[in-house]
């Protein structure tokens, strides 16, 4: 039980820092775009592009902990 609570710990921390990762990323280029294109771009798209991102961090992070915490103890032997 002790695992599976680390590795969602894990999953939720990694998800949630390139959540916010790639809003910050995205929003610098979305307004460099925007003053190179003198326009306006729609900043939701941010929000939109970096759910996805967390949400596969999130995922990456809990299987590479589950792995990780499963094959250490069988290393050891």
């Amino acid at each position: 039980m002790r695992k599976l609570i680390l590795s969602a710990g894990i999953a939720l921390a990694s998800g949630l820092i390139c959540f916010f990762l790639s809003v910050a990323f995205l929003a610098f280029l979305l307004l460099i775009v925007g003053a190179l294109s003198h326009s306006h771009p729609d900043m939701t798209l941010t929000y939109k592009a970096a759910v996805p991102v967390g949400a596969l961090a999130a995922l990456c992070g809990f299987v590479i902990t589950m792995v990780r915490s499963f094959r250490s103890p069988a290393a050891q032997k």
